[in-house]
């Protein structure tokens, strides 16, 4: 009993010199300032079951090195003493106060429930919405979505650089089959923990799922602080090496297809030339065709009219031959070698012609690339302009290259009869000349022979070698129309081969574009990758600084103008789903303490 009260005198007096006399009203009164080394933050609000504010305090604790008047900020409801009985003054947005070495505490009540960060929580049971209110000892299939996002309202130092832990716990008794993906799910007891983390910069869509009986939940905890991690960066030099490497084949790849297309430039002008020359050939070919009617008819007429004056000549002179018609036909030869002559003119030119035309034909064949174009370096090329522009263009390339090719193959199948072609030419004109050659002489000699007195006996040589040209002219006749019909085949089976040369030529145009545009595709390829390597190194630091944290500096939240901020910190509570207290958790509810009742506490010793 005397213990009791010697503590209970001890108390009073104590409570009185604390009455009277309340710490630092010295300082106060002598205007000293303190000395503050740096103020930490802790922001506390209460968030209803759908996730909206009610109320925000902040609890404000200075670290002081020298004692004196601390002047600090914010726009609070009222403000109350954490440390001692010593008042806080108010007046604006300034609370003003004496504190002494060591730690000093105050808690102020926001004016405004404005945070960083907006917060929405919804609920649904067996798929239908359903306010929180009414989820009490409800059944079935839960489901919870919380939605965050950037308050525009708020500076967003906090939402850029603060890392968000949102966390609820659910009664493994009442709750089972839970989901929440992206989540930690961790076992407490008889109870799950949930936890969803939120980086810095970014909104969340959360959601959690379980099948749940007579359902209950505690409130949702939400913390907020400075994202800091360390992290191991990985070397990245051999990815960014081998980029490099991707970025010089790729350059290689253009290269390549620059030598290509100026090697399809030269073929396309190639293919030019032989479409023209094969023009010229082919109209020859017609030409020459059409004239060999006219030809052979007149090779027939020389044909008769030779074997009809060797027949004639054969009689003598005492038979039906008219001197008069006699002496007309040297002239008549003569005409008739220079007719032959003018034919051998012709196929001369027509030669002259051909030959260069063939020439073209023949370098722009052999111009044309052979099959070295392995179908695995074509699959190759589509790898890499697929999904791209060049798509359309590598069909057209690989079209026409393969249509080349088969021209190519169809030419050297047929180029035999080409290379006969001049030959032939040549022989048929030598011997058309030959024949007017022998024309010439037989009327020079006739002539001669039919000038002088002994022209009878002129007239059996004469004969005889009229007959002999009369028989070989017909030898000559029938080759000629054999030939001629060759000619008139040739005229227009070339008519057909020299529509594909034009084809080709029309393909190989189409060749130099496509190749031309892969040119300008993969020269714009090469140039978007030539700093891959850089780019690449520049996105992946992007990419771990996310996980490094930044240079952040702790800034107010409570005013902009306090200073000295070594920590601001948020903890954030959402109501939870309650069933309704019995009439025996009302009688038994704890009594709230107040600072009266832990002060006495310190001096109240054990009951005896």
């Amino acid at each position: 009993m005397r213990t009791k009260t010697l503590q209970s005198i001890a108390a009073l007096a104590l409570c009185g010199a604390l009455m009277s006399a309340p710490p630092g009203a010295s300082l106060a009164a002598s205007g000293s300032s303190a000395a503050v080394k740096n103020k930490d933050e802790v922001v506390y609000a209460n968030l209803a079951s759908d996730g909206s504010v009610y109320a925000v305090r902040v609890v404000n604790r200075f670290e002081i090195i020298k004692a004196g008047a601390v002047s600090d900020h914010g726009k609070y409801r009222t403000v109350t003493n954490l440390t001692d009985t010593g008042a806080l003054a108010q007046e604006g947005g300034s609370v003003a106060f004496a504190a002494q070495e060591g730690n000093f505490y105050y808690q102020g009540d926001m004016e405004q429930t404005d945070l960083p960060w907006t917060f929405a929580v919804s609920y649904s049971i067996n798929g239908v919405k359903t306010p929180p209110q009414e989820l009490a000892g409800k059944a079935g299939k839960l489901g919870i979505h919380i939605a965050t996002a950037k308050n525009g309202k708020i500076d967003p130092v906090f939402y850029d650089n603060y890392m968000l832990q949102i966390s609820l716990t659910l009664d493994s008794d009442t709750c089972s089959d839970i989901t929440a993906p992206g989540a930690t799910l961790a076992s407490a007891g008889k109870n799950t923990v949930i936890a969803h983390t939120v980086m810095p910069g970014k909104d969340a869509n959360i959601d959690i799922g379980a099948t749940v009986r007579d359902f209950a939940m505690d409130g949702i905890d939400i913390a907020a602080m400075p994202f800091s991690m360390s992290v191991d960066l990985p070397d990245t030099s051999g990815m960014t090496d081998d980029f490099g490497a991707l970025a010089d084949a790729i350059s290689d790849l253009n290269d390549g297809v620059g030598d290509l297309k100026g090697g399809v430039g030269e073929l396309r002008n190639g293919a030019n030339e032989l479409r023209d020359g094969s023009a010229d050939i082919n109209e020859g070919l017609f030409e020459l065709s059409d004239n060999s009617g006219d030809l052979i008819a007149g090779s027939a007429q020389i044909d008769s009219a030779l074997a009809r004056i060797a027949s004639s000549l054969s009689g003598g002179l005492t038979g039906d031959l008219n001197l008069d018609d006699l002496e007309k036909l040297p002239q008549g030869l003569t005409q008739l070698a220079q007719g032959l002559r003018g034919i051998s003119g012709g196929l001369s030119d027509l030669k002259n012609g051909f030959s260069p035309a063939y020439a073209a034909l023949d370098g722009a064949m052999q111009g044309i690339p052979g099959g070295s174009v392995s179908p695995e370096q074509i699959q190759a090329l589509y790898a890499v302009a697929s999904g791209s522009s060049l798509d359309a263009a590598l069909d057209t390339l690989v079209a026409s290259y393969t249509a080349g090719q088969t021209v190519k193959g169809t030419y050297h199948g047929v180029k035999a009869a080409f290379d006969a072609v001049a030959p032939a030419i040549d022989e048929l004109s030598a011997g058309i000349g030959t024949v007017a050659g022998t024309l010439e002489g037989i009327s020079a000699q006739m002539a001669g022979a039919l000038s002088g007195l002994d022209m009878l006996d002129q007239l059996e040589k004469l004969s005889d070698g009229l007959s002999e040209l009369a028989e070989n002219y017909s030898t000559f006749h029938s080759g000629l129309k054999k030939y001629m019909g060759g000619v008139d085949e040739m005229a227009e089976g070339y008519s057909e081969f020299d529509g594909g040369i034009s084809e080709f030529g029309g393909g190989i145009g189409k060749l130099y574009n496509g190749v031309k545009d892969l040119h300008e595709g993969t020269g714009k390829l090469s140039d978007e990758t030539a700093d891959m390597p850089d780019t690449m190194q520049e996105e992946i630091d992007k990419l771990l600084d996310e996980y490094t944290g930044t240079d952040f500096e702790p800034v107010s939240f409570a005013s902009p103008l306090n200073a000295n901020i070594s920590l601001v910190q948020f903890v954030l509570k959402c109501d939870g789903v309650k069933k309704p207290d019995t009439a025996e958790d009302a009688q038994i509810a704890p009594k709230e303490e107040t600072f009266w009742d832990r002060f006495v506490a310190l001096f109240r010793g054990k009951e005896e």
